[in-house]
C-alpha cells in the first residue's frame, strides 16, 4: 500500500448490509492496482475492488466514474463492475455497432470468432459481451455474418466476404 493518499486509508473496509443493493450506481476513483484487480474508493467512503479479469479497459490512478454494486459480499466487502446491470451494457454496446457499422460503410471486421483481446481493444467490453450483442443484432435482422466479420443487413457481397 505504498504511495496510497492518507484519505484512501480512511476508506471504510467493509459495508454493512443494505448500505449498497446490486446494481446501484455508484461515483468511483481508481486508487491501486493489485494481482486480484483493481481498487477503488466507492461513493468517497468505502473499498470496492474490480477484479482483473472484469476490466477492459484501460485505468490510471485517481481515474473518477461511474460503476455499479455488483455483489455486497456477506463478509462485508464490495465488489465493482463497469457495466451496468440487467443487460443494458449488451444495448449500449448493440448501439455503438450500429454506428460504427454506420460510419465504416456497412462492414466491420469482428464476429463471434474475433479473440478477446481484439474485442477488449476494440470495444472494451469482453467476448461474452461482445457475443450478446452482436446475436441481439441478429436476432433483430439488424447485421449478417461475413466470412471475416459483420455487415449491416443487405449490405452482404458475394461469397459472404468484407
Amino acid at each position: 500500500m505504498l504511495n496510497i493518499r492518507k484519505e484512501f486509508k480512511d476508506l471504510k473496509p467493509k459495508a454493512v448490509k443494505g448500505v449498497f443493493v446490486p446494481g446501484e450506481e455508484v461515483e468511483v476513483e481508481v486508487y491501486e492496482f493489485t494481482d486480484l484487480g483493481v481498487k477503488l474508493s466507492v461513493n468517497s467512503e468505502y473499498r470496492g475492488l474490480a477484479y482483473k479479469n472484469e476490466v477492459f479497459k484501460d485505468l490510471h490512478k485517481g481515474q473518477k466514474f461511474k460503476a455499479y454494486i455488483k455483489e455486497l459480499r456477506s463478509d462485508g466487502l464490495i465488489d465493482i463492475s463497469f457495466n451496468p446491470p440487467g443487460g443494458k451494457g449488451v444495448f449500449d454496446l448493440a448501439a455503438d455497432i450500429l454506428k460504427r457499422l454506420k460510419c465504416s460503410g456497412g462492414k466491420l471486421p469482428f464476429n463471434d470468432a474475433s479473440s478477446p483481446k481484439v474485442i477488449r481493444e476494440n470495444f472494451n467490453v469482453s467476448k461474452k459481451v461482445f457475443k450478446r450483442a452482436i446475436a441481439y443484432l441478429y436476432k433483430g435482422r439488424k447485421i449478417e455474418f461475413t466470412g471475416s466479420g459483420i455487415c449491416e443487413s443487405g449490405k452482404k457481397t458475394k461469397g459472404g466476404k468484407l
